[in-house]
């Protein structure tokens, strides 16, 4: 397991010089360590945790982020008895994506286990970005709660979020004239 933090201050709970530096200038978040001493002291009893790098943690409205490295999400993702068992260690909703891929990456990530049919940006005048993303099937379906993965990614990435589904795109055209 690879951390934010040395792996020998995550097992003792304390930080050394350098770690407590990082901190104070800002490379690191203290969501990042306090999450770095949770998946430390879970390592012996969830044994999937050993394969994974930990590359950035966000607390959004209560829920912890994960942002893990490449192609490192899906193996917990896949794994349902995975996911629930790190959140009923860490005792809160854990949202898994991976942090080194694009944008479409990420977001599947955040949707899983839906996937993204359309994903189109617009750069903006003011230089931010705005993302529309397509799903496949209905809203009243959809397992995944839009509202957070709307302000995770803006939180995350700084991109405004629109999510659409492909069959109310479909309903939203209007009839050709005759």
């Amino acid at each position: 397991m690879k951390l934010p933090i040395c792996m020998f201050d995550a097992k003792i709970g304390v930080l050394c010089p350098k770690c407590e530096a990082r901190l104070r200038s800002g490379e690191i978040s203290r969501t990042d360590v306090d999450v770095s001493f949770m998946l430390a002291k879970l390592a012996p009893s969830l044994p999937f945790l050993a394969n994974i790098t930990l590359k950035k943690a966000y607390e959004v409205d209560g829920d912890l982020v994960l942002i893990l490295g490449r192609g490192e999400a899906f193996n917990i993702l896949t794994s349902r008895e995975a996911k629930r068992k790190l959140e009923e260690s860490l005792g809160r909703k854990v949202w898994i994506t991976e942090g080194d891929s694009d944008d479409r990456r990420f977001l599947e990530g955040l949707l899983y286990p839906a996937r993204i049919l359309t994903l189109n940006t617009v750069w903006l005048p003011d230089g931010s970005k705005q993302m529309k993303a397509i799903i496949p099937g209905k809203k009243r379906r959809f397992p995944v709660d839009l509202e957070k993965v709307k302000k995770i990614v803006k939180e995350t990435r700084g991109i405004e979020l629109v999510i659409r589904f492909e069959r109310e795109e479909r309903f939203r055209k209007k009839p050709l004239l005759r």
